[in-house]
């Protein structure tokens, strides 16, 4: 069983009577949210439409946490920012000014990129419902409950807990009222806990009533499982760093019960997502990332969604923006093909299904990514001669039917893999042919008289590369690929290129003769 549907059947069984199954995600806008954060997303999502397949009533639901502190600045950004460090996200100032705040800055992208894809999503932003004073009653439980709080975080610990630093816990930070920072220490608590005198390090004294003043919030592992209580959440899944032994999971499903009287959601652990070429995991506080935003230049939203879905969570990817771009079109058309034709077993139908699952109406491209990046720089980019060209060789297809794989393929090209532009050489590569010998002379003197007699048809072109370098009639291998290495250094100025035989056919042959002409 396709591992969505798993989950799907193990919410229904843990919550048979749930009038609607809310299912969540988040992330801390702390800076660009990047594609390791999207799987996050996307793995609600799948479990979302499997639930949804099976008549279940559902709600997605996705934390800003915008009000957490800014712990340090990523290190692409100007480090003169890090005074703001300790103050919440949503109140810093956008770095590069186009933005009301820092959090919205990293936020627009990622909502505008999830709006692209097609995920219906429900935006949670914490600092609104923080400061609206929403959690006001919660997190005055969370302090009368505050030494039992203190007990479930050490009993995931090593050291040893003492009288002491038990009497002095909160679960609170609080911002400063006069620097703004959570450089703060809660010296005590009045009104049954509703009261918290503090001090802070910018000198600044004084007292936070939570019922009416909210610039505090609960620590991440009171506030996660308080937030489950109070959305109701039955699903979450979380990454590799919250789902390790004594990790923020395991203590927020132990919280949740003692503190709040609820119960844990239905959990599932994520592996990251690499970017090939990036050492080490995505992490906005290193600005090493990959972004949706970016990814979408490249890859339609359907393939990011199959890059997702074919694999379990647990499962590391990686997506790699080199060669293996054309690698990952390949597989999905593929698999594509493979679905639509009937022919895909219950798992392949599955991932196609949650692929296209935000495009019913989604038509693949008749052309491979292949033929695309081999031909479109041939005709300087322009998609109207590339159209000519691929009906030229035989590949029927329109503009529209192109369109948006041109448009990605050629942005990768030209932006991540320039080397791969082939393109005609503007001069006969004499150098090269001069380090010919006779007989390889022999064949590219053999293919220019064979090309000029006639119009060849990609077919026939194809058996005359064949058939050229074969030895008493007989082929081989090694010799092939030689005459095939000597064809492309005298054409573009390198050994390899697009398939030979549809380049041949397809580029003017006047031009193809003159540059073999020696």
């Amino acid at each position: 069983m396709y591992w969505a549907d798993e989950i799907a059947e193990q919410l229904i069984a843990t919550y048979p009577d749930a009038d609607i199954y809310t299912c969540a995600s988040g992330i801390s806008p702390s800076g660009e949210v990047h594609m390791g954060n999207l799987r996050e997303v996307v793995t609600t999502w799948f479990v979302v439409k499997a639930l949804q397949d099976r008549g279940k009533k559902t709600r997605f639901i996705f934390s800003w946490d915008n009000y957490d502190r800014l712990r340090k600045v990523p290190l692409d950004l100007d480090q003169s920012l890090t005074k703001y460090v300790g103050m919440p996200l949503d109140k810093i100032p956008d770095p590069f000014g186009c933005h009301g705040s820092w959090a919205k800055h990293f936020e627009q992208p990622f909502i505008d990129a999830l709006k692209t894809i097609g995920i219906e999503i429900e935006h949670l932003f914490q600092a609104d419902r923080y400061t609206s004073g929403m959690y006001a009653d919660k997190m005055i439980e969370a302090v009368q409950k505050r030494k039992k709080v203190y007990d479930v975080l050490m009993s995931f610990k090593t050291q040893e807990a003492n009288d002491h630093d038990r009497e002095t816990f909160y679960p609170v930070q609080i911002y400063c009222d006069e620097c703004g920072r959570d450089t703060t220490h809660i010296l005590g608590d009045r009104e049954n806990g509703a009261v918290l005198d503090y001090e802070c390090k910018c000198g600044h004294k004084g007292s936070l009533d939570l019922r009416t003043q909210h610039n505090a919030k609960l620590m991440w592992k009171v506030d996660w499982p308080m937030r489950w209580t109070y959305e109701g959440v039955k699903f979450e899944p979380g990454g590799k760093d919250h789902s390790t032994e004594g990790g923020s999971a395991q203590v927020a499903t132990k919280m949740v019960a003692e503190i709040y009287g609820g119960r844990a959601p239905v959990y599932r652990g994520f592996e990251f997502v690499g970017i090939k070429g990036i050492n080490g995991k995505m992490s906005s506080s290193k600005g090493n990332v990959m972004t949706p935003e970016k990814v979408l230049k490249i890859f339609p939203p359907e393939i990011i969604l199959w890059l997702y879905t074919r694999f379990l969570p647990e499962k590391y990817i990686e997506i790699s923006l080199d060669d293996e771009v054309l690698r990952v079109y390949h597989e999905f058309d593929r698999m594509y093909n493979l679905y639509k034709s009937g022919e895909a077993d219950e798992v392949v139908t599955r991932i196609m299904e949650m692929a296209l699952s935000c495009n019913p109406n989604f038509k693949n491209c008749p052309v491979s990514a292949k033929d695309i990046s081999a031909f479109a720089p041939i005709v300087n980019f322009d998609i109207n001669m590339l159209v000519k060209l691929l009906n030229k060789v035989g590949v029927a297809c329109t503009k529209d039917d192109i369109q948006e794989r041109f448009e990605k393929i050629s942005y990768w090209l030209k932006n991540y893999s320039p080397e791969s532009i082939s393109t005609l050489l503007e001069n006969k590569n004499i150098e090269f042919y001069n380090t010919l010998n006779d007989e390889e002379k022999g064949w590219i003197a053999r293919l220019v008289s064979e090309i000029s007699a006639k119009d060849l048809t990609p077919e026939e072109m194809q058996t005359l590369l064949y058939d050229i370098p074969k030895i008493n009639g007989e082929q081989d291998k090694t010799r092939q690929k030689r005459f095939f290495e000597v064809v492309y250094n005298l054409l573009l100025g390198k050994d390899k290129g697009p398939r030979l035989y549809l380049f041949l056919a397809a580029v003017e042959k006047n031009m193809i003769i003159d540059l073999l002409t020696f």
